[in-house]
This record gives structure tokens, C-alpha cells and sequence, in this order.
């Protein structure tokens, strides 16, 4: 045992490790935004139909997730900790579940119903997955400096992540054959791959914070701790529908390069012009956001994002202003993404200063019903979009109705759901002081070196 106020801090093998892992869940998450093009164009399903079974599925497996989050928490420490052995086996059913979604239900001779059973059963691996990973941060280093630092760190390599898989993924499934063989062969290549990045996380990072008071929460205590004050449901409804601006962007924009912009390549330059700005976002902001307060730099961050995605309105369908466009988005994204990792270990702390008992997996798993429920939310409004536009599924060429749809599905739609979402952050009551900012939490409890 350390004494109070002790902080204890990750080598960087350490951290590379942790963010390796965050990079091996990502990849593994982030190939979702291709679902609703591989089940329309390539399976042959209905846009609407897809769309409702990601609206809908989403929020079902999200639903699970405070569960699971409350079982996490209650899981006995063992030699490797409490989250990381359940973050390993979540990824490994997470890796299995997306071989399965880009294989079975080409297979299939009931598509959409293998497709609901399947995305169902990822979605809730994904929750496995997810949670401990996000509720590590918190227990491996109570220096906030260091927490500033590691949140970036994965906020950047999360959108690089996405803009990696939005950049090499129809490339990729060209290379692997194409067609239904080329979509089961990158998911292979993708679940592996992220499989074994979480599992040198499990082997190299290390659970230090432990609470002062390692009693039990009830599930009655979760329900206080969520409606005692406005913070967390003020923070989950933000999170959900950023995150539906977030699910809408990434969901249809192949369609918005294949069918509006009509130059598929042009995708992958959109993904490397978007890698800069988010780098810097993800990097940046954080470290303003220490010195000035989270909340002035998270609503900037939202504001960059909408300002680059209604201008897509605006400009004409050329590649040079569509891309700046895209760059002003990833700015703020990656500021954004970084810093509600931050909030959310802020948001831990706080829950233990005032009742007393640390719930890290808990808040992870609001915040992952967020996130599942707004990449839901978004991906079936763009769907629906599709479908009342007169999208045809598996066909090159489009009507102009369908094209201009593909254009508010990438624009408007995410932009206003940008709005909302800062217009509910304005309301989040927690502020960190740059006093609170420049002190370690060991005051709230002790750390503890992992045996």
C-alpha cells in the first residue's frame, strides 16, 4: 500500500500498450460503419430495413451494458485485475461476432434474420469489450496530468483508428477478392489483428488506483448515483446524441464518395485529410482544455465539427473544398472524442467524493449505452433518409432525388444533431478548477501498487 495522495504513473510501454488496446477495440468496433453498405449493396437488403435493425438492435445490446458494467464492477480482482481479463474475453467474442456479420448473412437463406441475430450478439460482446477497457483509465494512473495525456493520446489513436478503417476498408476488400469473399476475408484480417493488440494490454498494463473503500455498491445506489444530480444523465444524453452525429457521418459516408462526390478513392483522401486535424484536436485540445476548463474546449470542439459538416451544404461537389470540409470536422471530433474520456474519469471521481464507492464499469456502461444507442440512432436516420430519398440497393447508379439525399444524410443531419448535443453540454454542472487540475486525486484515495 502507497500512502494518501501518492501518485504512481505508467512507464511508456506501458502506455503503449494501453493505447495499442484501445487501437485493437476500435478497429474491431469501427468496421461497424460499413454494415448498412455491405447488407444493402452487397446482400442485397433494404435500406429502411437495415436501418431499422441498426436503430433498434443498438439500443437493445446498449440497454444491457449498465448490467454488465454493474457485473464488471463486482468481479473478485484477480493477479491480472478486475478489468482487463474481461476486457480480453469481450474482444475475443467481439472478433468472433464480426467474422460472423460479414460472412453469414451472404450465406444465409433467411439474410435479414441472421443479420439481426448476429449484429444482436456482436453489439452485446462489444459492451464486454468495451467497458473494462474504458473503465481502466481511471485505475491506472490517478495523476490528472497523466490521465490528460492518455485520454489524448487514445482520443487521437481512436479517430485515427476510424479514419484508417474509412480509408483502407474498400481497398482492402478489393485486395482480398472483392464481393462477399473480400468482406469475409477483412473482417479476419481486422478481428485478429485487434485481438492481439488487446491482448498485450492485458499482459503489460496494470490496475494501481484502488478505492479507500472497497465495499459494494448496490443496484440501487447505480439508480442514486444517476439521478443525485444532473451531471451523468447530463453527460449521457450529451454523449448519445453526439454520438448520433458521430454514427451519422460514419455510416453513409461511402455513399456520400461512391454516389454524390462519384469517385470511391476519393474516400480514402477524405481519411487522410481528416488524420491531421484530428491529431491535433486529440492532442491539443486537452492540454487548452487543462489550463481554461473541459467545457469552453468541448462546446469549440463540437462547433469546428458543425461548421464543417454544414458547409458541405455550401460548397460545390469539388475535392477541394469538400476535404477542407472534412478537416474542420476532424478537428473537432478529435478534440471532442479526447476529452470525453476525460470527463468521464473526472465524472468517476466525483461519484466516489460523494457517495463514497468508486463505479468506474458502471459509468463506462452508461456511457457505452450512449454510444451504442447514438451510433443506432444515427446510422437508422441516414438509413431512413436513404430510403425516402429513393436509394436502390445494389446499384451503381442513383436518381438526383437519391443523390441530394446522400448529401443531407452526410450534412444536415449530423450537423444538427451537433447542435443539440452542445445545447445540453451547456447545462453540465461540473467544471474542473485549474487549482483541482494541478493536484493528483490521491486525496480521494489511496493507490496501491498491483501485486
Amino acid at each position: 500500500m502507497t500512502d494518501v495522495g501518492t501518485t504512481r504513473v505508467p512507464g511508456r510501454a506501458e502506455r503503449a500498450a494501453f493505447v495499442g488496446g484501445g487501437v485493437g477495440s476500435f478497429l474491431i468496433a469501427g468496421v461497424a460503419g460499413f454494415v448498412l453498405l455491405y447488407l444493402t449493396d452487397e446482400v442485397g437488403l433494404g435500406a429502411a430495413a437495415v436501418g431499422t435493425m441498426l436503430l433498434v438492435a443498438r439500443i437493445l445490446d446498449g440497454a444491457l451494458d449498465p448490467l454488465l458494467g454493474y457485473a464488471v464492477d463486482h468481479l473478485r480482482a484477480t493477479r491480472w485485475g478486475r478489468f482487463r481479463p474481461t476486457a480480453l474475453v469481450g474482444t475475443a467474442l467481439s472478433a468472433v461476432g464480426l467474422v460472423a456479420l460479414f460472412t453469414l448473412p451472404s450465406v444465409s437463406p433467411w439474410p435479414l434474420a441472421t443479420a439481426w441475430l448476429v449484429y444482436l450478439l456482436w453489439g452485446a460482446a462489444l459492451g464486454l469489450m468495451t467497458i473494462p477497457l474504458v473503465s481502466l483509465l481511471p485505475v491506472i494512473t490517478d495523476d490528472l496530468r497523466v490521465r490528460s495525456h492518455l485520454a489524448g493520446l487514445v482520443g487521437l489513436t481512436g479517430l485515427l483508428s476510424s479514419a484508417a478503417v474509412a480509408a483502407l476498408t474498400l481497398p482492402l476488400v478489393d485486395l482480398l477478392g472483392g464481393g462477399r469473399r473480400g468482406w469475409g476475408w477483412y473482417a479476419v484480417v481486422v478481428a485478429v489483428f485487434g485481438l492481439c493488440l488487446v491482448l498485450a494490454l492485458t499482459a503489460l498494463v496494470r490496475e494501481r488506483v484502488s478505492p479507500s473503500d472497497r465495499g459494494q455498491y448496490t443496484l440501487r445506489e447505480v439508480r442514486t448515483v444517476f439521478f443525485s444530480d444532473w451531471a451523468v444523465p447530463c453527460l449521457l444524453t450529451c454523449k448519445i446524441v453526439v454520438q448520433s452525429a458521430s454514427g451519422a457521418l460514419t455510416a453513409v459516408l461511402p455513399f456520400f464518395f461512391l454516389h454524390y462526390m462519384g469517385d470511391k478513392d476519393l474516400l480514402s483522401a477524405a481519411a487522410v485529410v481528416m488524420v491531421v486535424p484530428m491529431g491535433l484536436g486529440a492532442v491539443l485540445i486537452p492540454r487548452r482544455a487543462h489550463r481554461d476548463g473541459i467545457k469552453p474546449w468541448y462546446l469549440a470542439s463540437l462547433g469546428f465539427s458543425i461548421a464543417g459538416l454544414g458547409s458541405l451544404l455550401l460548397v460545390p461537389a469539388d475535392p477541394a473544398p469538400v476535404l477542407l470540409c472534412f478537416a474542420l470536422t476532424g478537428l473537432g471530433f478529435g478534440g471532442a472524442a479526447a476529452l470525453n474520456l476525460v470527463l468521464l474519469a473526472d465524472l468517476t471521481d466525483e461519484v466516489e467524493r460523494r457517495h463514497g464507492y468508486r463505479a468506474e464499469a458502471s459509468l463506462a456502461a452508461i456511457m457505452s449505452f450512449a454510444t451504442k444507442a447514438g451510433a443506432g440512432l444515427g446510422a437508422g436516420a441516414v438509413a431512413y433518409v436513404l430510403a425516402l430519398t429513393g436509394y436502390r440497393e445494389g446499384r451503381s447508379v442513383q436518381t438526383a432525388s437519391a443523390i441530394h439525399g446522400v448529401l443531407l444524410a452526410q450534412s444536415l443531419i449530423p450537423a444538427v444533431l451537433g447542435l443539440l448535443g452542445a445545447a445540453v453540454f451547456l447545462t453540465y454542472p461540473l467544471t474542473r478548477s485549474a487549482d483541482r487540475a494541478s493536484r493528483p486525486l490521491g486525496s480521494a484515495y489511496p493507490a496501491t501498487e498491483e501485486s
